[in-house]
């Protein structure tokens, strides 16, 4: 369910830019003039001086007086004539009557000509018209005024100058709005170049075109330029501006959504509440502007799962708005309703859901035409939302209302037509009580289908639509469960879990020309017809609903051809690159083709984890079966036993590890199983081999560990188990490339002992004391080198301690190693401030190097590999990206989307003797034939069968660790 609209307006900033004020320098002589015409003129000229957003309603009454004095005298000059109709015009425009503004300006405009007003003054005018029109939505009218100020100013300054910079900035946010992103950009950019010139670094308009521009990015699908922007934008405020400035909150505030709408909610948390605590303290509790940033922490906030903090502030939003009525969109306060209902229906509270979604039903059809898909979509939640109650009747009705509503409106892969559909097939199977409608379903899921495998849809794209998309896939995913039809469920399944993947792909290097390869540039290229398409459909949607019906007509023609060029291209990166495509966009099998590639010992464990339930799915080579499970608190349970590494390793919660393990596996495991385990949600949080097979008290050594029994891998893209030989290489010794070692600045404490732990995690663009407060690891030169002793073979590449340098690393040539070890920190963002992605800390050899230091996720996934298997043998590095992201997103996806093909990861942190032991035993176990997978149980075991290891029957210790197929 998509609740509210987060970006399309309440990023781009478009009055601010130019506010209207009166103009102030004469091109007449004031002492030629009478003195009843001299002091009328100095009455005018204390407007111009004002602040006409002070009282423009007492104003208005003053200037009418005014007027009638200055008409009654006839002598004043008509430029200063048009100063006083300016000062009307600004007036009216802070009195929120923004047509009559345009009115009173054009007034003004036209005696400013007559009485040959400088043309700095004039120019401003019509910079200002630009604006409101703009606003008011008359765009070619703005263009219009935008483009005569933009003339005016060139004579002026030249092609390049600060007034220049404004008036570029006006016509490229038309452009944005009539849905020409990519004509809107040049303008855009440019205009901050030249702010970035000749203004003062103070200047706030500086970082307000910044974030602006960061948003256009964002909106054309350059996420990632977008980010870089938002993020100097923010800096530059913070620097210049400081917290006092209401700018800099915009900047906070913009920068912070740009962040949730990447997936990376936890470092949007603190960014939105600084913005929130600045914008409190510059512009009031009670602006539009502080219920928006309340608006988006709430956001943020759910993702993360604190519910109750989500619901007060989005209360509050909805109280500023609704009592002030200004509000981003038509549609906003409906939506914030609708989800302090939505919040409410998630702990249980249906009275207080009726009450909520009853104001956002009422607030949609009083805003919102009925036509409208955005007031069709909150009735189809309460649909759905009743449906979830067992009120089929009640639900079925108002889909058959509102879905052709969503039809009409959307093309038929939105992902919100995508989900009203879905929604209808399901219904119409409840309210029936039989077969659901597939036509309609599949033809729903096939449009789901055919986006999530689109190399011409960004990444982040998909990350955007990922929460949509899921709940698509599991409306079609119940109702095949509901039918018994094992096929669709397990396509369904698939769609589910790719859906959760695509949150892990905003890493992907979609746009950088570094990415020289082949197959890259045609991925580059189809992102690029896509873009096109995005914008003609925009400007499709604007010209139909201004019933421009030869534009439209002409834009449906320009998008027929573009879509026989997208799929030509989409035909030549398939029949050239399906590895490439494969890998990058995974495609669902069929349960027969899967059930192929199983031996009798494997189990594919597909846990489907929903709001209201948990759904284990199973399937071997004799078929699949599925059956409900409640782990979660379990779960937790276990995940609170290993986390802290100061625990006590002398207990564990043996009656939850056995309760799962009897939920998983209700009929129980042979000796020698191996466990497949796809999907994610809590349970990917915990590698399975820490379950034991039965009720047990007594001593760790002697328990009933599932790792006994069975290895366990995880499986990330189930479509490559149809060829694996084509994903394994195998051909001579194997080549070692050990990585790490690094040497850490000194202790902040003279004399402090490091803990000694593998690796810590944390987020942040760490300063020199966070660095300097991370652990020792003194078995990581041993470790990698005997990884590299551990396999035959004289050609391995080792880079420790200082070789291991950042620079170093992106020079060398890796797609020669058959394996990968890592054996350094990782970081993780979202505790210290400014580390935006996870990373693995390399260090430089110095502040010229050109690097940070940190080998960040979006410069692994650019790596060129070619391994067979990466290890990283340090803390948490199965996270991902932040805390509101799956588990094998963040470091896992980067390493597989650069090439490698499996990966030995952990979940938590690790002590840095036992992460030796493991990785060392499981590459020798490897070496010898066995399977990563089995290699890593035997490594396991022989840990916590050691008695002179410290704690090493401990889970804690032994088993961290867990294989990813990718």
């Amino acid at each position: 369910m998509r609740l509210t609209n987060l970006a399309a307006a309440s990023l781009l900033i478009a009055a601010l830019p130019v506010l209207p004020q009166t103009a102030l320098a004469s091109s007449y002589s004031k002492e030629a003039l009478a003195p009843a015409a001299r002091t009328l003129i100095a009455e005018v000229e204390k407007y111009g001086a004002g602040d006409p957003s002070r009282d423009p309603e007492g104003d208005l009454l003053k200037l009418a007086d005014l007027r009638k004095r200055v008409e009654a005298n006839g002598t004043v000059p008509a430029e200063a004539r048009g100063n006083m109709e300016s000062a009307f015009g600004a007036a009216h425009f802070y009195s929120r009557r923004y047509a009559k503004a345009v009115e009173y300006y054009n007034v003004a405009a036209a005696l400013f000509e007559e009485g040959k007003a400088a043309p700095s003054e004039l120019a401003g005018l019509y910079s200002n018209i630009g604006t409101i029109l703009s606003s008011l939505g008359r765009y070619d009218e703005a263009e219009t005024s935008h483009r005569r100020a933009l003339a005016i100013r060139e004579s002026l300054e030249g092609k390049r100058g600060p007034a220049v910079a404004s008036s570029l900035f006006g016509i490229g946010y038309v452009y944005y709005r009539t849905g020409r992103i990519e004509e809107s950009l040049p303008f855009l950019r440019e205009s901050v170049s030249q702010q970035l010139e000749f203004l003062k670094p103070a200047n706030p308009l500086i970082v307000v075109r910044m974030t602006s521009l960061a948003s256009v990015l964002g909106r054309s699908g350059r996420e990632a330029e977008g980010l870089e922007v938002a993020r100097r934008a923010e800096e530059i405020g913070r620097k210049q501006l400081g917290e006092k400035h209401p700018t800099y909150a915009i900047a906070l505030h913009n920068l912070g959504t740009a962040l949730i709408e990447a997936g990376s909610y936890e470092e949007a948390i603190p960014m939105l509440r600084e913005a929130l605590r600045v914008r409190i303290n510059t512009i009031g509790e009670k602006a539009s502007g502080t219920a928006l940033s309340l608006r988006n922490l709430a956001t943020a906030l759910k993702k993360t799962g604190a519910m109750d903090e989500a619901e007060e502030l989005t209360r509050r939003a909805a109280e500023i708005f609704a009592r002030s009525g200004e509000t981003d969109t038509p549609q906003a306060l409906a939506y914030l309703y609708n989800e302090l209902a939505d919040l409410s229906a998630r702990r249980g509270d249906w009275a207080k859901y009726d009450q909520w979604e009853q104001k956002s039903r009422d607030e949609a059809d009083k805003k919102l035409a009925d036509t409208n898909f955005e007031r069709a979509h909150i009735h189809l939640y309460h649909a759905e939302k009743l449906a979830e109650r067992g009120n089929f009747s009640e639900a079925l009705p108002i889909a058959e209302r509102w879905v052709p509503v969503m039809q009409k409106a959307l093309i038929a892969g939105h992902k919100d037509r995508i989900w009203a559909e879905l929604l209808l097939a399901r219904l119409r199977q409840q309210a029936s009580g039989g077969a659901a409608s597939w036509t309609l379903a599949d033809g729903a899921i096939a449009q789901l289908s055919a986006k999530l495998g689109d190399m011409a849809v960004t990444d982040r794209q998909l990350v955007r639509e990922a929460e949509t998309n899921r709940q698509s896939a599991l409306i079609y995913f119940d109702a095949a469960m509901a039918a018994g039809d094992q096929e669709r469920a397990f396509t369904a399944l698939q769609l589910t879990n790719i859906t959760d993947l695509a949150l892990g792909q905003q890493f992907a290097s979609d746009n950088d020309p570094k990415n020289a390869t082949e197959s890259a540039t045609l991925r580059r290229n189809l992102l690029e017809l896509g873009r096109r398409i995005d914008q003609l459909r925009g400007q499709h949607i604007i010209a139909l609903e201004a019933h421009q019906n030869d534009k439209a007509t002409a834009l449906e023609t320009q998008l027929v051809e573009l879509g026989k060029q997208k799929a030509i291209a989409e035909a030549d990166l398939n029949k050239r690159f399906p590895d490439f495509v494969q890998r990058y966009r995974p495609a669902p099998i069929s349960l027969a083709q899967f059930r192929t590639t199983l031996t009798p010992q494997d189990h594919l464990l597909a846990p489907v984890e929903a709001p209201s339930r948990n759904t284990i799915v199973t399937i071997t080579r004799d078929g699949m079966t599925w059956h409900q499970a409640a782990y979660t608190k379990q779960v937790a349970s276990l995940r609170a036993a290993v986390d802290d590494p100061a625990a006590d390793l002398e207990k564990y919660p043996f009656a939850e590890a056995s309760a799962i393990y009897r939920q998983l596996f209700p009929q129980g495991l042979k000796r020698g199983s191996r466990i497949l385990f796809h999907g994610g949600g809590s349970l990917a949080s915990l590698p399975l081999s820490l379950l034991v097979t039965r009720d047990y008290s007594g001593s760790l050594r002697d328990a009933p560990w599932l790792v006994r029994d069975a290895s366990f891998q995880v499986i990330g893209n189930l479509a490559l188990r149809l060829n694996p030989a084509k994903h394994v290489r195998r051909q001579g010794n194997p080549v070692v490339a050990g990585i790490g070692g690094v040497d850490l600045p000194p202790t902040t404490t003279p004399g402090e002992r490091r803990p000694q732990l593998a690796g810590l995690f944390r987020s942040g663009r760490p300063a020199m004391r966070s660095i300097s407060e991370l652990p020792d690891l003194p078995n990581a030169a041993g470790e990698l080198r005997q990884i590299a002793d551990a396999l035959p073979g004289n050609q391995d590449m080792l880079l420790i301690g200082a070789d291991a340098r950042e620079e170093r690393i992106k020079a060398a040539d890796l797609s020669k190693a058959n394996i990968i070890a890592f054996a350094t920190h990782g970081l993780v963002a979202d505790d210290v401030r400014g580390l935006w992605e996870p990373a693995l800390l390399l260090g430089t050899s110095g502040p010229d190097s050109g690097e940070d230091g940190l080998l960040g996720a979006s410069e692994i996934a650019r790596l060129n590999l070619d391994a067979d298997w990466v290890i990283l043998s340090a803390c948490n590095t199965s996270s991902g990206q932040s805390r509101g992201g799956p588990v094998y997103s963040g470091l896992a996806t980067a390493f597989a989307q650069a090439g490698a093909r499996a990966l030995m990861l952990s979940h938590w942190q690790v002590r840095d003797d036992a992460a030796a032991r493991l990785s060392v035993a499981t590459v020798r176990g490897s070496g010898k034939g066995l399977g990563r997978a089995e290699a890593l149980r035997r490594a396991q075991i022989g840990l916590l069968r050691d008695r002179k290891l410290s704690g090493a029957a401990h889970p804690a210790i032994w088993a961290p660790f867990v294989i990813v197929e990718n």
